[in-house]
């Protein structure tokens, strides 16, 4: 991808960008299925070509005009952790389903290792296309701008999961949830400046939605109610603290 294409097309470009990121996850689960590994082995798969998109993306970020840094893999501006509300609403979003559903019965010991690798693999690997190149490549259209257009194209692709046969209504609540949470980040990552806070987090929902289950019973529509509303008054408190800030620049 030439650069100056993208900075001549950046709505194109940052979707191009997270287009490249769903296009190795999706890679990487297909030719585990393809060859007919178990379900282990299928995420060790995934695991590893999620690792080799991320390689991918470091290296585009090292060959751009700007430095690592500047993408967000630094430490957050000081004075900015309060106006995130040090990432307690993060936090509650996660404690909900953990402490009404718990922990799944069905998964092994081995699993639980497993899942910590591919879920540390996806938080980086999406936050990286997402919060880190997508949001820089926007950039120039204004912050405001860059955050909401980021979010749209983290919801819309997260549609790829039609692939792998899930329901409709799945696909629906999923590409919702996925823009708020892409929002949300954004907001947080343009803030301070820091990649690592949102990447943990990721990578820690990911992890506890993996042992709490997907399944769409009343409980859990509930719970993503919740989380939804959460989402929400976060997201436009954090837009008006960082509207204001703007309006004295």
């Amino acid at each position: 991808m030439k650069k100056s294409y993208v900075k001549d097309h950046p709505y194109i470009g940052s979707f191009l960008i997270g287009l490249l990121c769903t296009f190795l996850t999706a890679l990487g689960a297909a030719v585990p299925q393809i060859i007919g590994l178990d379900s282990d082995d299928q995420m060790i798969v995934t695991t590893i070509f999620l690792m080799i998109s991320i390689i991918i993306g470091i290296v585009i970020m090292k060959n751009s005009q700007f430095k690592l840094g500047d993408y967000g893999f630094r430490t957050r501006e000081k004075g900015t952790i309060s106006k995130i509300w040090w990432y307690a609403p993060l936090v509650a979003l996660e404690i909900l389903p953990l402490a009404v559903v718990g922990f799944s019965s069905e998964i092994t010991s081995v699993q639980y290792i497993i899942l910590a690798f591919f879920t540390i693999a996806i938080g980086f690997n999406e936050e990286i296309y997402f919060r880190g190149l997508a949001l820089k490549i926007l950039e120039p259209k204004g912050k405001k701008r860059a955050i909401l257009w980021s979010s749209i194209i983290f919801g819309v692709l997260h549609l790829i999961n039609v692939l792998n046969g899930k329901e409709p209504l799945y696909l629906v609540l999923q590409m919702i949830f996925a823009f708020l949470v892409g929002f949300v980040l954004a907001e947080i990552v343009s803030i301070t400046k820091s990649l690592w806070g949102v990447i943990i987090w990721h990578a820690a929902h990911d992890y506890i939605a993996s042992i709490t289950g997907d399944a769409l019973d009343a409980m859990a529509l509930i719970i993503l109610a919740i989380q939804v509303g959460i989402l929400i008054i976060y997201g436009l408190c954090i837009w008006k603290i960082s509207k204001a800030e703007d309006a004295k620049k």
